[in-house]
């Protein structure tokens, strides 16, 4: 696909999304919002693809939309430029949360606003030591987005915190908060990153889009329906090739070869 503003491969069951406006540290505009859409889109019902990697181009993740943008509305009708803006920002966090295999942000420099956000909006964090992370909304005056996310990594008393403050906080304090789930030194992120998603790229992929599925459903679903739901879920899965390999395996003493269907 043709794109002005990522990088987008796939190689080895791994697709790597790169935001690349490095000069602006991956500030995001509409056409990076379009052209992420389009890449997940993509990756949906490609069976080539069994993880993506989320990342940023340069010395940072994203330091979230870009301000340039926001600067030509200011004086015109801003209420309807927001509502579409987070509207497709909106979409694309559906798309992350919703798309049946793993995704994980890797993470470089600073997250910020919407930047951060995108990453809580991935299965999976890692981050380099020297990442940082903020809530930047209120430095623009603006309501938060990412209250969705951050209140159940967190809890509401430190996410409140980091709404109504923009505090930036580094990358061992977003670990011992559970916004990362590991942590690296600068030069070993990408290589770390890669060796993940190459453990995940073996694995049987629809089960664990049904695992992701369910940890998303289990947000809102009673208890007596997220039971229900997760038995159908697990019966669904026991008629896939990779079950039978897995069993099928275990007999034979040796380890699994997945192909992800």
């Amino acid at each position: 696909m043709d794109t002005k503003t990522i990088l987008f491969s796939v190689e080895r069951g791994i697709a790597t999304l790169a935001m690349n406006r490095p000069e602006y540290l991956n500030a995001i505009n509409l056409d990076m919002l379009d052209e992420m859409l389009r890449a997940l889109f993509s990756c949906t019902n490609n069976r080539d693809v069994r993880v993506i990697i989320i990342r940023g181009e340069g010395r940072a993740f994203s330091s979230g939309g870009d301000i340039k943008v926001m600067e030509n509305i200011i004086d015109q009708d801003a209420y309807t430029f927001m509502r579409d803006w987070i509207k497709r920002v909106h979409l694309l966090e559906m798309q992350l949360r919703t798309i049946p295999k793993p995704v994980i942000a890797s993470i470089q420099g600073i997250a910020s606003g919407q930047g951060m956000n995108l990453a809580l909006a991935c299965d999976l964090r890692i981050a380099s030591e020297s990442a940082a992370f903020n809530q930047s909304f209120v430095n623009l005056g603006l309501t938060s987005e990412g209250t969705y996310f951050l209140p159940r990594l967190v809890g509401v008393g430190k996410a409140t915190e980091l709404f109504f403050t923009g505090e930036t906080i580094g990358a061992a304090e977003a670990l011992s908060l559970g916004i990362l789930n590991r942590v690296v030194a600068d030069e070993k992120l990408e290589a770390e990153t890669r060796a993940w998603a190459e453990r995940m790229a073996v694995g049987p992929t629809e089960a664990l889009g049904r695992t992701k599925l369910l940890i998303n459903s289990g947000y809102k679903n009673q208890l007596d329906q997220h039971l229900a739901q997760e038995s159908s879920l697990i019966a669904e899965t026991a008629k896939t090739s990779d079950f039978r390999e897995a069993v099928k395996a275990f007999l034979e003493k040796r380890d699994p070869h997945f192909k992800g269907m």
